[in-house]
């Protein structure tokens, strides 16, 4: 209780002043969390008065997250933290530079010419940078070294450039460099073009374009070859004269194309996994390269859209307005990013066009360099492997076993003989015959191994028998390929009615380019001819079309060209066959509202395969009301299967003054029958949906639509159509207030799924936006409530070791076992002992989960009041804010839904964020008897590999603030608080910390340019479960701060640390009560100098020290230059 009357009492008697602003460098930014690594600011910042801020107001301990201030990088978790605050003084701006006397490169020995020595001068103007005279620029480039006695020396820097402009009356520039860590080679610059994250330099004139850097090739002018790769080399496009244009490429992939495919689960929203080409979990994808396509129909990207993509676990998730169903089917092209061997690529093209003839030539070529392997380093006998087999994939496989010795970091297994059986064994046995072995996944009872436990440096695999694991202890080699493609198109208008157009394509693939095995399916040809013609040229048109298409078996294309429904289009199971397409189609057309189509096709393959389709579409408008039909017949039959397929779409829509009224029908009954036995077989389908809708309003601005959906699924059942399931769907869709006070749009989507041979489901998708502002901002509400299922996975990742000074995470062996235990690992408070990073893995375990969210801002803004009298002037002094999200996952059991994102029971609760702040404001910003008391209370729980892990964190603050005399500010805080983590598996790392602090502080400020503070702050910790750690902690500091007219800064700190700490110091959860000092006394300080060279570069010098009591002193300087553009 004295405590609490001592810390309410302090704050009644306390004063304090708020300095002017003391430098243009000082930075508040609030940020949305979404990922655990931020990147603050583009350039380096001031670690003396960097805080960090959660939801509730309060500043976050330094223990809970990792800052490298060189690079103005934030480690925090985001799960833990939704949204922050940073404060924080930027750095003066400079760039680096080698300096020295004279340039050795240009020294000429004795018996050179001394006509060609150069005259070394001093520039004499005044500093301004001509770099990029005439060009409009935006951006830096920062480059320093920081070392010390605790690490080795590191070079960083950061580049972002922006250049545009003329170079001269014709030729334009334009250029983007961007890069947050360039390595140092010793000609002070980037190796090469591919240690950029993003650069590209490009020049244009109205007769050719030059662009060099990271470019995105793309042809989509070809029907046969449609492609677009990720590259980094150069591109030159040239304009010969009118008629004749030419174009070239040169340049390393960077992305390889893939094609994933799979069939949605019934309201599972996701992520789902993308698995790579060769079904393996762990790859990179290309951002922005992917097209996901849903039955069909292309999707967009976007929180806002259809959904989002986490590029580098390979998952995808569908917003909640995007309701997913188990009869999507979806396909994912996208590109990632294969590192297995050097691979080149050329495209050239050139483009001839007149009146009546336009005529094109495109070359390819990819090839993978054989003798340049990166991730995969080859031996004699791997070669061997591969050379013998051909273009087959299961035959390109090694075993991965191979001599190594025990060592930091490593796991090996040694060999065990049993009952004539051999397999691999983990052991530690420094005098056993020990082997480093991989595994990979094959698939269940395809291997002999199973995962028998995650460690902080990799998994352990345990030996269960022949085929009855998912592991076997071998790799796959992946064979260096080539691949190249030759296309020449051409349109030919004869008369102004006729059109033909033709295409020839040749490619060539080898599959192994050790191997001449099956080199004789290399090569293969595809063409096209198309003639179009116009019958009737008059209100109504009569148009023909005519084409075919061949295409050899063999024909290779980078990316798909038939469309991804192609086969399913056509039944078709495999077509590897060489194929015939002929199509003619008839158009009467008066315009785009109004018009028939009738289509006919025949397809062939050699293998057998034939088929006949009739299509019939058409759209007509009368008045308000559009009626609009799609329907095709396919007969189709192969050697294996007779099959004929129905489908009609049909569609009518009348349009009222402020409203419409709609419906829909959908069918489809494809009957696959086996030729011999004439039963149906399993992959025949049938379908049956209907739909209703009416909406009211402007579709594109205020609008509210109602609809409902049913829909019947036949399977066969005992060689019959019998229906399996039946779907009711209930939406609306709306946007019903949008104006400058208020936001309202509401979205759901209900669905009732009615199983013949399983469980019933329910399914509900449903968002709800709502903003508003009332009595002119003096109460303002922000609402964002979302409902959806999908699932969870628990995630895992392992611990890298990197260079001191360069990870965001420190191991502590607090066994003395020297092994890296997954509790062992911290983040590290100090960026000497950061030499670790933590990399998540591919998530292959998921558990099914019912979302429900909730977002909630209130702003009391009585402000608005300030020239009022009386009671209402009064409350003007007042501002209150309250934040509120809520993101809850339970287990999905059953048909129940998740609507109240309150339910935290324990048994069915997944993963949940729950964070909620109130701050109250009196005299805000003033510093006039300035008060605030924040409030928090939040609740993190985390689904990993390690276990389940949950977080909660309870406080209370005040802060009182005062300036008086011109001269003075005191500060004064206090805060109680309680944080509890709960770990599944590690007990060591449980506590439940209730914590006092109390901070006041003085601050004399001599002028605008000078200010001198010192401080104390006492902690007061107990852990009260496990094994009471107790600590009191004093802490005296002292700051000074210089900021001049002249642009330049010093600001140095010192700080002495008492830490009375009862239990032992070597355990996590001293770690996390000391703050990552130690038991005893504790110094830190650090000194800072700034200094603006001139009217674009600055320099910063940096140095930090820090001793205990028992160890000695550690000490880091930095220094860095920036040049702003």
């Amino acid at each position: 209780m004295y405590k609490k009357l001592l810390f309410f009492t302090l704050l009644l008697i306390g004063v304090s002043i708020q300095s002017q602003n003391l430098s243009t460098d000082f930075r508040k930014k609030i940020i949305e969390l979404k990922k655990d690594t931020i990147q603050i600011d583009s350039i380096a910042i001031n670690p003396l008065s960097f805080k960090v801020i959660n939801q509730f107001g309060l500043e976050v301990s330094k223990n809970e997250y990792q800052i490298n201030f060189t690079k103005a990088i934030l480690v925090i978790d985001a799960k833990k933290y939704s949204k922050i605050t940073v404060e924080y003084f930027r750095y003066p701006e400079f760039l680096t530079k080698t300096y020295a006397p004279f340039n050795d490169k240009l020294i000429l020995q004795n018996r050179t010419n001394s006509s060609t020595l150069y005259s070394l001068t001093t520039n004499k103007k005044p500093s301004e940078i001509k770099i990029f005279n005439g060009l409009e620029t935006k951006g830096f480039i920062t480059r320093g070294v920081t070392s010390g006695t605790n690490q080795n020396a590191v070079t960083n820097s950061s580049l972002d450039l922006e250049i545009s402009g003329k170079l001269s009356e014709n030729v334009i520039l334009r250029a983007n460099i961007f890069d947050t860590n360039i390595p140092i080679q010793d000609n002070g610059l980037s190796q090469n073009l591919t240690d950029f994250d993003r650069i590209f330099v490009e020049i244009e004139h109205k007769n050719w374009r030059v662009k060099a850097g990271d470019l995105s090739l793309k042809n989509r002018e070809t029907f046969f070859f449609p492609f677009e790769k990720q590259v980094s080399g150069l591109e030159v496009e040239a304009k010969v004269n009118d008629n004749f244009k030419v174009g070239a490429s040169g340049a390393i992939v960077r992305g390889k194309f893939a094609l994933y495919r799979f069939t949605a689960v019934e309201g599972n929203q996701g992520p789902y996994k993308v698995f790579g080409s060769n079904n393996e979990p762990v790859f990179l994808m290309i951002e922005g390269a992917e097209r996901v396509y849903v039955n069909g129909s292309l999707l967009k990207r976007g929180e806002n859209e259809d959904y989002t993509i986490n590029y580098n676990l390979g998952e995808i998730t569908f917003n909640t307005t995007f309701p997913i169903t188990n009869d999507m089917r979806i396909w994912i092209e996208y590109q990632y990013a294969d590192r297995n061997y050097t691979r080149f690529i050329t495209y050239e093209k050139a483009e001839y066009t007149s009146e009546k003839l336009n005529i094109a030539g495109y070359f390819y070529s990819e090839n993978d360099a054989k003798n340049q392997p990166i991730q995969q380093s080859l031996t004699t006998d791997q070669q061997e492997i591969l050379a013998n087999a051909g273009d087959d994939l299961s035959k390109m496989v090694a075993e991965s076993a191979f001599p190594d010795t025990l060592g930091e970091n490593k796991i090996l297994y040694k060999k065990v003989t049993n009952n004539q059986t051999e397999y691999f064994e983990y052991s530690e046995n420094a005098q056993e015959q020990l082997f480093n072995v991989s595994f990979t996944n094959v698939g269940v009872n395809q291997g002999d191994y199973i995962l028998d436990r995650v460690t902080a440096v990799g998994n352990i695999y345990e030996y269960v028998g022949t085929n009855l694991g998912e592991y076997s202890p071998i790799i796959r080699l992946v064979a260096p390929t080539k691949s190249q493609m030759f296309v020449v198109k051409s349109d030919y208008n004869p008369t102004e009615k006729t059109v033909i157009n033709t295409e020839v394509a040749v490619s060539n693939r080898d599959e192994n380019l050790f191997s001449s095995i099956d080199d004789s399916q290399n090569a293969a040809l595809a063409a096209k001819v198309e003639w179009q013609q116009k019958l009737i040229d008059k209100k109504w048109k009569l148009q023909t079309n005519i084409n075919h298409e061949y295409a050899n078996k063999n024909f290779y294309s980078e990316q798909i060209w038939e469309g991804v429904e192609f086969n399913r289009d056509w039944n078709i199971t495999t077509n590897n066959a060489t194929k015939n397409f002929f199509q003619s189609a008839l158009t009467l057309e008066k315009n785009s509202a109004n018009f028939i189509k009738y289509n006919y096709g025949n397809l062939s393959y050699d293998n057998g395969f034939k088929a006949n389709k009739h299509k019939l579409l058409s759209n007509f408008k009368t008045g308000k009301t559009t009626f609009s039909t799609k329907i095709s017949l396919l007969d189709n039959n192969s050697p294996e299967e007779i099959t004929t397929f129905f489908r009609a779409i049909g569609k009518v829509n009348h349009q009222f003054k402020n409203s419409w009224i709609g419906a829909k029908i959908n069918l489809e009954t494809n009957s696959r029958k086996n030729v011999i036995s004439n039963q149906f077989i399993n992959t025949s389908h049938k379908y049956k949906d209907y739909e209703m809708f009416l909406g009211v309003g402007d579709s594109t601005k205020i609008y509210a639509k109602f609809g409902y959906n049913f829909r019947t699924n036949d399977s066969i059942r005992s060689n019959s159509f019998t229906e399996i399931n039946n779907r009711n769907t209930f939406y609306v869709q709306s946007n019903l207030i949008k104006n400058k006070r208020t936001n309202l749009s509401i979205f759901a989507n209900y669905r009732i799924t009615e199983n013949a041979f399983t469980d019933n489901e329910k399914t509900l998708n449903s968002r709800v936006v709502y903003n508003q502002k009332f009595f002119n901002n003096f109460l303002n509400l922000g609402t964002v409530y979302e409902t959806s299922s999908g699932n969870i996975a628990r995630q895992d990742f392992v611990y890298i070791r990197v260079e001191q000074g360069l990870g965001y995470y420190t191991w502590i062996d607090y066994n003395n076992d020297g092994i890296e235990d997954f509790n062992e690992f911290e983040i590290a408070v100090f960026q000497d002992q950061a030499n670790y990073l933590r990399l998540p893995k591919p998530n292959l375990r998921f558990i099914a989960t019912q979302r429900a969210k909730i977002q909630q801002t209130i702003t009391l803004n009585p402000r608005v009041w300030a020239d009022k009298k009386g009671i209402q002037k009064l409350i003007s002094k007042f501002y209150n804010q309250t934040y509120l999200t809520v993101e809850n996952e339970q287990e999905r059991q059953g048909n129940t839904f998740q609507l109240n994102p309150f339910d935290f029971n324990e048994n069915s609760l997944i993963s949940l964020n729950y964070n909620i702040r109130n701050s109250l404001y009196y005299n805000k910003n003033l510093n006039n008897h300035s008060v605030i008391y924040s409030y928090g209370n939040s609740q993190i729980k985390q689904q990993l590999f390690i276990g389940t892990q949950e977080n909660k964190i309870n406080l209370h603050q005040l802060d009182y603030a005062h300036k008086f005399a011109t001269f003075w500010l005191v500060n004064l805080m206090g805060k109680i608080s309680v944080n509890t983590l709960s770990t599944e598996n590690f007990n060591d790392r449980n506590f439940e910390i209730n914590a006092f602090e109390i901070q006041p502080k003085v601050t004399f400020l001599y002028n605008s340019d000078n200010r001198f503070s010192v401080f104390y702050h006492y902690k007061e910790k107990e852990n009260k479960i496990q094994n009471f750690e107790q600590l009191n902690q004093q802490k005296f500091g002292v700051e000074y701060f210089y900021i001049s007219k002249k642009q330049n800064q010093i600001s140095a700190n010192f700080n002495y640390f008492i830490n009375d700490f009862v239990g032992s110091a070597n355990s996590p959860v001293a770690y996390q009560m000391l703050e990552g000092l130690q038991a005893g006394d504790n110094f830190t300080w650090n000194v800072i100098f700034s200094q603006k060279l001139n009217s674009f570069l600055n320099l910063n010098l940096s140095y930090l020290g820090r001793k205990s009591e028992n160890s000695t002193a550690i000490h880091t300087g930095s220094i860095q230059l920036r040049a702003n553009f």
